[in-house]
């Protein structure tokens, strides 16, 4: 835990920390103040408004645009935010360093799964997976990872024509047909 406990937030971090320092001294914030998870749904809601707004960064970082419109924009923003992300998102907006907020994100979401021993899967299929396929993979790779909760980014390529590939951190399983056909076609070429 942080050597600062009960400082407010601001008084952690500083404009020369790289996203993963600020990543991490937030996160250590929001276990002090037990609002780690709903920190996490914050910070889950600003990726997705920054993703439907490819050019956020560029906006806050340009000179310019008018300090009172960044304010209203930000302001909006974090509307519905607990206090401490609302805190936290001005004190990076102060740094100017909105144009590091994704990398920030990215940075808490992996304390908060490595803690909560979260793993996230990128499975790629042809089709749509039924509900019934979703639980069994997750159940499968929960126990091979060890992990408390499976998340799924699915995602759909026909491509691979059939079956299932499965990203998890530096593993790639692949059960799709269209590698087994190629590795068949290898074979006969031999």
């Amino acid at each position: 835990m942080s050597i600062l406990k009960g400082w407010p937030i601001q008084m952690r971090l500083n404009s020369n920390m790289n996203p993963s320092q600020l990543a991490k001294a937030f996160y250590y914030n929001a276990i002090e103040n037990n609002t780690e998870d709903v920190v996490f749904d914050n910070l889950m809601d600003v990726r997705q408004i920054y993703y439907g707004n490819q050019n956020l960064s560029d906006f806050f970082n340009n000179r310019d645009v008018v300090q009172t419109d960044k304010e209203k924009i930000l302001s909006d923003m974090t509307e519905t935010f607990i206090p401490e992300v609302k805190q936290f998102i001005q004190t990076i907006y102060d740094f100017r360093k909105m144009n590091k907020m994704l990398s920030i994100i990215h940075e808490y979401e992996i304390l908060h799964d490595h803690e909560n021993r979260t793993v996230v899967a990128k499975v790629t299929t042809a089709v749509p997976l039924q509900k019934e396929q979703e639980e069994k993979l997750k159940e499968v790779f929960s126990k091979r990872f060890n992990a408390k909760k499976i998340l799924l980014n699915k995602v759909q390529n026909n491509e691979i024509i059939g079956g299932v590939v499965v990203e998890i951190e530096d593993t790639v399983f692949d059960g799709s047909i269209r590698t087994n056909l190629e590795k068949l076609k290898r074979q006969m070429t031999k």
